[in-house]
């Protein structure tokens, strides 16, 4: 047992540094209030950060709008049928205030998701750049703050405040993932939070929880691999590390301290779990907390067990006992906003699906909001979710490239929700891609996610089947049969529809 447990460390330290992900802490600050934003390119990062030395000035124009975020370029001109929506740059300002409690504690920004190509600056330092409109990803921002702090424009003109600038970009782009043949909007903007997150010089990365039970829960396991960044000999000394478990009524069921190690993998048994179903969507609480000096970083993060199963050519089984799969699609947009819905519009939104008598969602067709995954936890949703490869063939290296990152981010952001039950797909359009070209586009992200759920056309999913064994990537289809007894069996609350 000993060496598989090696080997899954392996994989996922090499999937960490591949992936993009969120910090894992309780402790962020959205970043909503005090923004501003212009809808075209700049001529440079200069002319962002220029001073402005009086009314009826030059340097006044061109204006300036104040927004709030979540906010997107195409909150309205996506959906007048008379206009070709805004596709091209944009560009957010702010300040801040940045005091970062810990002791040689690291500044990030983070991004939940911002489209489609980012670029972050500090003054008119440019520290980070990210592709893709869907995934999560962070900004460390500690050295450029402490080097602008030193000059004297921080205090002389700014006020001891951080000047933040964010050129966002969603123009039209054969090498990029969505293609813009694509039938749905690629908004522009930050339409997804911005928070400013500090942490100690030790750090929790990365937290992959596995929560696993046989077909009738009678043994449950679980299965914690965290990863922690910053550690030194002399750091790992002067840390305090513990983790605990709590059952869905609050009560502790159990706790480990230990020393840290860079990837730390915990196993626990746990006697007849409760089950996590649309039914009775029971979550599991991991508190992990690290402590030095009487300052405590925490995370909580939430599981729960579940036994899946596709039947070869028949239903769908959860927790032993089959599941008429009754649900809706949901792209990630809103009238009157765009992409950038708040948390509240998204809880109204996925409680009304599930009051309509749902119990499944497709997320069409890109990786949609954390939140939404949160909330589908939480209300009993089965999910499948899929990255937008849809109508622009395969392009080039960067296009591949980048279906690679976007697949990867996806299944390492989303992995421990139990909503999600093996729906992990690159979204196609129906039209045949050549096994040769997918064989050759795909080969290296097949070999670093060997335990991941694969889901066929021609078979129902087999979960965690063995990748090495895959030939071809697929979408799922239901079954014909499948679909018309779905869809009389539903008909007072949801239909079930062919996929786009």
């Amino acid at each position: 047992m000993k060496a598989p447990r090696i080997l899954l460390s392996l994989l996922f330290s090499s999937l960490l540094l591949q992936a993009h992900a969120l910090i894992p802490t309780d402790r962020k600050q959205r970043l909503t209030e005090h923004w501003e934003f212009i809808r075209q390119d700049m001529g440079s990062i200069w002319e962002v950060m220029r001073p402005i030395t009086g009314a009826g000035k030059p340097e006044t124009v061109p204006l300036w709008l104040k927004v709030t975020l979540p906010h997107c370029f195409n909150a309205e001109d996506a959906v007048d049928p008379d206009v070709n929506y805004y596709q091209g740059p944009g560009w957010y300002r702010t300040m801040l205030n940045i005091e970062n409690p810990y002791t040689n504690g690291r500044t990030c920004l983070e991004f939940e998701g911002a489209g489609q190509k980012t670029e972050v600056y500090v003054y008119t330092t440019r520290i980070a750049s990210h592709v893709g409109g869907y995934d999560e990803w962070k900004a460390d921002i500690t050295e450029a703050v402490e080097a602008f702090r030193r000059t004297p424009l921080c205090r002389e003109r700014f006020g001891g405040k951080i000047p933040i600038a964010i050129r966002c970009d969603n123009s039209r782009d054969t090498e990029l993932i969505p293609s813009d043949m694509s039938d749905f909007n690629l908004y522009g903007g930050l339409y997804r939070y911005v928070n400013l997150v500090y942490t100690p010089a030790v750090h929790f990365e990365q937290i992959r929880i596995e929560a696993t039970t046989d077909e009738k829960g009678k043994q449950g396991s679980i299965s914690i691999d965290i990863a922690f960044g910053g550690l030194s000999g002399k750091e790992k000394k002067a840390k305090e590390f513990s983790l605990r478990v709590f059952s869905p009524e609050g009560k502790e069921v159990n706790s480990i301290s230990s020393e840290l190690t860079e990837i730390s993998s915990y196993q626990i048994s746990l006697k007849r779990p409760q089950l996590w179903s649309p039914h009775s969507p029971a979550l599991y609480t991991c508190v992990a907390e690290l402590i030095d000096n009487g300052d405590t970083l925490r995370t909580t993060q939430h599981f729960g067990f579940r036994h899946f199963r596709f039947e070869e050519k028949g239903p769908f089984y959860l927790n032993g006992e089959r599941l008429l799969l009754r649900g809706t699609h949901r792209h990630e947009d809103h009238a009157g906003v765009g992409a950038a819905l708040t948390e509240e519009m998204m809880r109204t939104e996925m409680q009304q699906i599930k009051e309509m008598g749902a119990n499944f969602i497709r997320l069409g067709h890109y990786q949609q909001s954390g939140i939404i995954l949160r909330l589908c936890d939480e209300l009993g949703l089965l999910v499948w979710e899929e990255i937008p490869w849809c109508r622009g063939g395969l392009g080039g290296e960067s296009y591949k490239n980048q279906a690679r990152r976007m697949l990867t981010n996806m299944i390492e952001q989303h992995r421990n929700h139990p909503s999600s039950c093996g729906g992990w797909a690159m979204r196609t359009t129906g039209r045949a891609i050549s096994k040769r070209s997918k064989k050759t586009a795909y080969a290296p992200l097949w070999a670093s996610c060997t335990t991941l759920p694969i889901a066929s056309t021609r078979r129902a999913p087999q979960p965690f089947a063995a990748a090495s064994s895959a030939k071809t990537l697929w979408t799922f289809t239901p079954p014909p049969s499948g679909r018309a007894g779905m869809a009389a069996a539903s008909a007072t609350t949801a239909r079930w529809r062919r996929p786009e």
